[in-house]
């Protein structure tokens, strides 16, 4: 057995003074509160980056192909329906779904109240996964690609605001070339996503009944949008892409559209960044003034062992031993608790927030192996690494004045 090990693991069970014991426990427990709050502070992180992305992927998909002009509305320009690289970009690798849009503008009108509204149409193949998940009421509209649907789905707070319900009939007033085009429409379900930019204006309808009010042809729309596999290739897809559908039309990715949304995600980031950095320095400065205070109360000891003919790197390493009895059990009971207070927020939404705000009603929390994996061996190989420094005062004990200490 190694000489180091089984000193250092005789000193690790051993029993020390009150105080000392305190210091080991306070040292443990600075390691199993840090990795704590790194673990809940990432999970919260990503929590919130997921959420927010999801949403808007689930309104605009991953990326748009549109009219390359300054339009910065979200009526744009039209464009043809058939294009050639339609093809081209499907069979694109990374891209599991393509279908047009059109957007317009609109008055939705009731007996008492008017509200503007965009509305967004859609094919019957548009997928519809997203609004499944957050509908509160009704049903999601049936469209074909044949047939005229005068069925929409609205938003909550739009319902809540007109106090209208599903099933309800009204008109829609949409303004073209100077002319007032009038669409009586039904409300076909009621959705809620708590991204209230978007929930205040995205009305979704039929492709086909928007298109009607450009042209008569149906042979006009507002651009594609694609969905990919792999969001974290997201740039690379949308670069591609680009290149494919010419110059007078671009490819952008979700995160360019709306870039002052991800712009601040990317500051919540940073947040999380500071916190694992501090959160760090704490566990590390509670290690080394645990092995500080061990080495001074266990210098006699070192002097002994000297004597013996110890070297000093042997001395060393059975401290460091000694300081691992500390930082795995602190890790696992840091562990255990981020698991817990992950799970009860996942599992009942303890915490809230105001959706107003925050864009959602509680915090959310994704933690992945990932993440568990690189920031317990970070923490690990950090505070393993720090216990060197003070180890450095063992090489600077002289056997003989080490043991008259006392």
């Amino acid at each position: 057995m190694d000489f180091s090990y089984y000193v250092g693991k005789k000193l690790a069970t051993r029993s020390t003074g009150s105080f000392t014991r305190f210091i080991m426990r306070l040292a443990i427990a600075g390691v199993a509160l840090s990795l704590c709050v790194m673990l809940v502070s990432v999970g919260i992180v990503q929590g919130f980056k997921e959420e927010i992305s999801g949403k808007v992927i689930g309104f605009d998909g991953h990326l748009q192909i549109r009219n390359l002009d300054l339009n910065m509305s979200n009526e744009l320009r039209l464009i043809p329906k058939d294009q050639d690289f339609l093809e081209e970009v499907r069979n694109e690798p990374g891209i599991t779904s393509l279908t047009a849009f059109c957007s317009k503008a609109g008055i939705l009108s009731t007996d008492t109240d008017i509200e503007g509204l965009l509305f967004k149409g859609v094919p019957g193949e548009y997928d519809w996964d997203f609004f499944k998940k957050n509908l509160v009421a009704g049903n999601i509209p049936t469209y074909s690609d044949s047939i005229d649907s005068y069925d929409i789905l609205i938003s909550n707070h739009v319902a809540d605001k007109l106090q209208l319900e599903v099933g309800e009939k009204l008109l829609v007033y949409f303004l073209h070339e100077g002319k007032v085009r009038r669409r009586q429409m039904t409300i076909s379900g009621i959705y809620k996503t708590g991204l209230a930019e978007f929930d205040r204006t995205i009305c979704m309808a039929h492709i086909r009944t928007i298109q009607r009010i450009y042209t008569v042809d149906y042979s006009m729309v507002s651009g594609f949008e694609a969905r990919v596999s792999d969001p974290e290739r997201l740039d690379e897809i949308v670069e591609r892409v680009d290149q494919q559908v010419g110059i007078r039309l671009r490819a952008q990715g979700v995160n360019r559209i709306h870039s002052i949304l991800f712009q601040w995600l990317e500051i919540v980031d940073s947040n999380a960044v500071i916190i694992i950095v501090l959160m760090l320095l704490v566990a590390m400065v509670n290690m080394v003034t645990a092995f500080l205070i061990l080495i001074i109360e266990r210098t006699r000891m070192i002097g002994v062992l000297k004597s013996l003919g110890a070297n000093n790197w042997q001395v060393v390493r059975i401290f460091i031993y000694k300081g691992m009895g500390m930082i795995i059990p602190g890790m696992v009971i840091g562990n255990i608790i981020a698991w817990v207070l992950v799970k009860v927020q996942q599992d009942y939404g303890i915490i809230r927030l105001d959706e107003e705000i925050y864009y959602m009603s509680e915090v959310p929390i994704s933690v992945g192996a990932a993440d568990f994996l690189w920031l317990n061996l970070g923490t690990f190989l950090l505070c393993t690494a720090i216990l060197l420094i003070p180890g450095l005062l063992v090489r600077r004990v002289s056997p003989v004045r080490a043991i008259r200490f006392d």
